[in-house]
């Protein structure tokens, strides 16, 4: 009876052994590439309450990109071995956006930014994004190319930006932005090993909403106070995608 029992219970163990190595397998994957991000729309100028607009402004701009995906592979039971695995994914990265410069630049002129007596403003863009990713798969295929369409949370965190000369010496207080949107991403995964599976990814991202604030107020050094001073481009940064990686399968 006893051994019995214990030819169940090893079965057991070796049953939930065996479903995860062949249904599920957790991985994380660090990543690099670019980010291409796009803010283009009519810029206007909110001054004590007046509304000045100052023409179209390009702010778009393309940076490194850095981030990590961590996720669950999940292969159902009724199609393990056969074309469709699919993976919960979520992907955190980071890249850097002159924003506040670009828009300057695009409206009075190149250089123009650093002409007028200004630096910093750089906007630190943090994104979190949930991805069902579907693969196709062969058996014995080194590719696994794979689809989908997810939800993206942008956090935009701008540093504020320093006035001098010529202009009036102060600070222009930036605002920190959430934008979320719809993602639309594919790539392959490259079946190395069962552990180490490279892979190449393109993402984009349709942002919702329709304004952009890039700075909050005047802190001005001369005569104290804090004027009231707002920039808004009427778009959301979108952005287009390209990195490559590693999974590391466990």
């Amino acid at each position: 009876m006893k051994r019995s029992f214990l030819i169940f219970g090893l079965s057991i163990v070796m049953s939930i052994f065996v479903f995860n190595e062949t249904f599920a397998q957790f991985y994380i994957g660090p990543y690099v590439g670019f980010k291409s991000s796009g803010l283009n729309g009519a810029t206007q100028l909110t001054s004590n309450g007046q509304i000045y607009q100052l023409g179209v402004a390009d702010a778009g701009a393309t940076g490194f990109n850095a981030g990590v995906a961590v996720g669950y592979q999940v292969i159902p039971a009724e199609v393990a071995g056969g074309l469709y695995k699919l993976d919960i994914d979520l992907d955190v990265s980071w890249a850097s956006f002159s924003y506040m410069e670009n828009a300057w630049n695009s409206v009075n002129g190149a250089g123009s930014f650093k002409a007028d007596g200004l630096s910093g403003g750089t906007t630190n863009s943090i994104s979190i994004d949930v991805m069902p990713i579907h693969r196709f798969n062969i058996n014995n295929f080194i590719l696994s190319p794979y689809a989908g369409l997810g939800v993206g949370v942008n956090l935009l965190l701008a540093s504020d930006i320093s006035v001098g000369p010529p202009s009036q010496s102060g600070t222009l207080t930036t605002v920190n932005n959430t934008k979320v949107g719809l993602l639309i991403f594919y790539g392959t995964v490259v079946n190395l090993t069962y552990n180490i599976k490279p892979f190449i990814q393109f993402k984009h991202l349709i942002p919702f909403g329709s304004q952009t604030p890039l700075t909050e107020s005047f802190q001005s050094s001369q005569g104290g106070g804090t004027g009231s001073y707002a920039i808004s481009i009427n778009d959301v940064p979108s952005y287009f995608n390209l990195v490559a990686g590693v999974r590391f399968a466990f």
